[in-house]
This record gives structure tokens, C-alpha cells and sequence, in this order.
């Protein structure tokens, strides 16, 4: 279970997806909740996206109102007005201005919202509101995701215990770009509008923007940070406590973040792919992620082939200038490569390619910075799960 004090949430059938599964969620705080947000940088955004980035400016938000099974996404105009439409009719069910309501919408790209369906569903949807509701709306945002996805952590601020909880979907279409899926962080603890921004990009950057299953960026991609400061605690503004609140959000923040890649579209293992010895942090960021979106690394991943050729040869196009002759790769704790000379013992690196976790170190040995990136194997499943679906 997860418990914020001041939220609610609740998630429902609301006829979208098919043989009553929850499609329909809703999160709610029961006073309006310093707010911000980051979202897709892909160009095709969704009208939620494009309502949401236009809300958030205010620096308040009350209600987030997420349907799945449709991403009202590519839908012009009409897209626009469903999205208003569906706002404006929570926000009546709740008794609050529209402008505190910001919507988000996940699944297939093209279709109409059917906002017919969420009108009627919004009586229910709003008397379904508990404090332990919030694990309803996890599972309501699901779509190709096999189980619902939440943390919480809690946080000492001004000597009393916070709380800093967070709910996210997503499976496929994961190669974020400042945001990724659906993700929203609430925390009871007050903090300044100057560094709440801050705060979401900071813990952003080290969980949800480090994580890749297939290297698409959605159309929808969106994470929210509310703080309804019911803890009553001075505004955190900087200084220790912000370091602390960022700790507890990037550690929440990360184990959702875990558990998405761990729930990749078919995916068998979650590896976690370390740059180091690079000359900047971006230099190693690049070449992390050029080794975690690789096809043919992550097909070896699949096939548990500790095949450190791949590794290097996407390394080398990552567009970052390194000496090939100095390599130092490491599977887990097993070196594989020293000074680019091949040292693998076969058995022990299969010990490792075997573990559903692990990690694969790759030390380029031209300077001091370092990245990582969390990534999936790629499966006969993720193949199975998107050919078909659309139909």
C-alpha cells in the first residue's frame, strides 16, 4: 500500500478498456499542491500534454485526472477539446477550478477520447477517494504493464517525518527525453516554489531519465511532482533539507524507475550499463545509453552471450572521443577486458550473464566523469506484445 497524508486517489472501470479493467484514475489532494512538471520532448505531443504544460505554469495543481487504453494523442482539435472537456467535468465532480486539474492520457496513439464514457464515470471515480486509494489509480494507468508500479520513502524535515510517494506505468516506448511514461511524485513536506522545479529536474535526471527498454520517446510522456505541504514544516528553500528531499524523492523515484524497466515488454533482465573515465559527464551519458539502446547488446543480453564485442563497437559510435586501446570492461564484478585485451574466464562471466540484475562497467580511462543508464534485454515477447497492438 502507499499513504500520503493529504492525497487521495482512486482508480476505476470506466468502459475504455475491455472486460472492466480499470481505466480510469484519479489523484487528488485535498488542498491545492505546489506543482511541476517536466514532459515529452518528442514534437507529436498528446493534448493532455499540451493542457498540462499550459496548467502547470500557475505552480498549482489540485487533481490529476489519468485515463489508459486511449493516449488522445495525434487527435487535433478534437484531441484539445476532450481533453478540456474531461477536465471540466472532474473538476465540477470535485467542487474545484478546472485550471487545478491537469489530465494525462496513456495507449493507443490516433483514437478518440470517449469522453462520453468518463463523464458518466466521474461520480464514481470521486466518491471512490481514500488515502489508501492511490494503489487503485497505479493499477488503473496500466496498459501493457504486468503489475502496478508505487513507492514511498519517508523523509525527516524540521524534525517531523514526511512522506514522498510515487506512482508510475510504462513498459514499452521507454527512451525518455526530460520526462518518461507516466510518473507522479506527491510528498506532504512544504517546499519553496523557487526549488520545486529544481527538485523534479534534479531527481528526474538521476531515475526516470536513466532508464531505456526499446529507445522510443511517447507522445505522452509526462511526471509530475505535487506538494500539498501537510506537514507543516518551514518551505524547504535549500541547504541540508533540500539535500535530504532529494535523496528520499531520486530514491523513490528510482525504484519506480526499476521496476519499469523490470517490467519491460517482455523482458527478462534489468542491467545497469556504467560509463566511467570519460572526459565529461554528457561524453559518458552518450556512450551509456548508445550501449543500452543497442539491439544487438541487448539481444545478447536476451541470450545471455557475454558478447563484449558488441559492447565496444556501440561504444565507438557513441561520438565521443576515447583511446580503443585502453578499454577496461567489467561484467559485474568480472573483468573482461584490460587495456582493451581480452581477459574473459567464460564460466564466470556466463554466472553472470545468467542473473535477472547485474551491471556492466565499461572504463574508458580518458578522464573523471561518469553516467549511467538502466536497460532491458530485448525478447521474442516485446515482439509479440507490439506487432499486434493495435488489433
Amino acid at each position: 500500500m502507499i499513504n500520503i497524508p493529504g492525497f487521495q486517489g482512486s482508480g476505476i472501470s470506466c468502459g475504455i478498456k475491455k472486460k472492466g479493467k480499470k481505466d480510469l484514475a484519479l489523484l487528488f489532494s485535498e488542498t491545492p499542491a505546489k506543482a511541476a512538471g517536466v514532459f515529452t520532448t518528442n514534437i507529436v505531443k498528446a493534448p493532455p500534454v499540451v493542457l498540462g504544460m499550459e496548467r502547470i505554469k500557475s505552480g498549482y495543481c489540485q487533481a490529476v485526472l489519468i485515463n489508459s487504453g486511449i493516449a488522445n494523442a495525434f487527435t487535433g482539435q478534437a484531441g484539445m477539446k476532450a481533453a478540456v472537456l474531461t477536465s471540466r467535468y472532474l473538476a465540477e465532480g470535485l467542487g474545484i477550478t478546472e485550471d487545478l486539474v491537469i489530465p494525462s492520457s496513456t495507449g493507443l496513439i490516433g483514437g478518440p477520447l470517449p469522453t462520453d464514457k468518463i463523464k458518466k464515470a466521474v461520480p464514481q471515480l470521486v466518491s471512490e477517494l481514500r488515502e489508501d486509494g492511490i494503489a487503485d489509480a497505479a493499477e488503473a494507468i496500466m496498459t501493457t504493464d504486468a503489475f502496478p508500479k508505487y513507492a514511498s520513502v519517508n523523509v525527516t524535515i524540521g524534525g517531523s517525518k514526511g512522506t514522498v510517494g510515487v506512482i508510475g506505468k510504462g513498459a514499452g516506448m521507454i527512451m525518455p527525453n526530460m520526462a518518461t511514461m507516466l510518473a507522479y511524485i506527491m510528498t506532504d513536506v512544504n517546499i519553496g516554489k523557487r526549488v520545486l522545479s529544481k527538485l523534479l529536474s534534479d531527481s528526474n535526471g538521476s531515475s526516470f531519465n536513466k532508464i531505456i527498454v526499446d529507445g522510443d520517446t511517447s507522445t505522452n510522456d509526462t511526471v509530475l511532482l505535487l506538494a500539498n505541504g501537510r506537514l507543516g514544516n518551514k518551505a524547504v528553500d535549500g541547504g541540508k533539507d533540500y539535500k535530504k528531499l532529494l535523496d528520499a524523492v531520486t530514491e523513490a523515484a528510482s525504484e519506480v524507475a526499476h521496476l519499469i524497466v523490470k517490467d519491460g515488454e517482455g523482458a527478462t533482465k534489468v542491467v545497469k550499463i556504467v560509463v566511467k573515465g570519460a572526459k565529461t559527464e554528457k561524453d559518458a551519458e552518450a556512450v551509456a545509453r548508445t550501449i543500452g539502446t543497442s539491439l544487438l547488446v541487448k539481444s545478447a543480453l536476451f541470450g545471455e552471450d557475454p558478447n563484449w564485442g558488441r559492447i565496444v563497437a556501440a561504444a565507438g559510435r557513441a561520438g565521443v572521443d576515447f583511446n580503443p586501446d585502453k578499454l577496461d570492461l567489467f561484467f559485474a564484478g568480472h573483468k573482461v577486458l584490460s587495456n582493451s585485451k581480452a581477459v574473459m574466464d567464460e564460466e564466470k562471466a556466463l554466472e553472470v550473464m545468467k542473473t535477472p540484475s547485474f551491471s556492466i562497467t565499461l572504463d574508458l580511462k580518458s578522464g573523471k566523469k561518469s553516467s549511467f543508464v538502466v536497460t532491458s534485454d530485448i525478447t521474442f515477447d516485446y515482439l509479440k506484445i507490439n506487432a499486434h497492438y493495435r488489433t
